[in-house]
């Protein structure tokens, strides 16, 4: 995983943001096998250990993004560093790279443009599958003892279950 004190040169070397980018895949890599594993729990209705999995992903996810924003970082200062603008793209730079890191660059950034768009479905089924298995767990509660759970509207005019103080 991810070593948050680990710094990066903002020097031109493109080695450094190789490594840089390389760890960037690898958090996104051990992410989507945190989400899949996530995705098992809710499926085996492990309830027991889907909290601690959620933790997980949240700190694995928290860790991706100081990644990303630190290639955001390196990425400006290297614009800067070209003569381009700061908000410039990574790919935008490439033509800047000497020529036979050109194609290494290119495909590691499609790898991690994949992964990102791999954890966004994920998050999105995992919480659609989540959502679920709390419909179905109100259901049966609900059938279990019909007098506990009465349904109400909120502000935003969304039903919801709220058990009942009345005993």
């Amino acid at each position: 995983m991810v070593n948050l004190t680990q710094s990066v040169s903002t020097s031109n070397n493109w080695e450094d943001l190789l490594e840089l980018l390389r760890n960037e895949l690898q958090e996104y890599g051990g992410l989507i096998g945190l989400l899949n594993a996530q995705q098992q729990t809710i499926l085996n209705r492990q309830t027991d250990s889907l909290l601690e999995i959620n933790q997980s992903v949240q700190a694995q996810m928290e860790a991706s993004q100081i990644l990303q924003k630190r290639r955001q970082g390196y990425v400006s200062n290297l614009a800067l560093n070209f003569g381009r603008p700061k908000q410039s793209s990574l790919s935008e730079l490439l033509p800047h790279l000497p020529d036979v890191t050109q194609p290494m660059f290119e495909s590691i950034i499609e790898e991690i443009n994949s992964l990102i768009s791999n954890v966004r479905r994920k998050v999105t089924q995992n919480q659609r599958l989540l959502a679920r298995l709390l419909e179905v767990t109100d259901h049966i509660l609900s059938v279990a003892s019909p007098s506990s759970h009465s349904k109400t509207y909120s502000k935003q005019g969304k039903v919801g279950n709220y058990p009942s103080t009345a005993n």
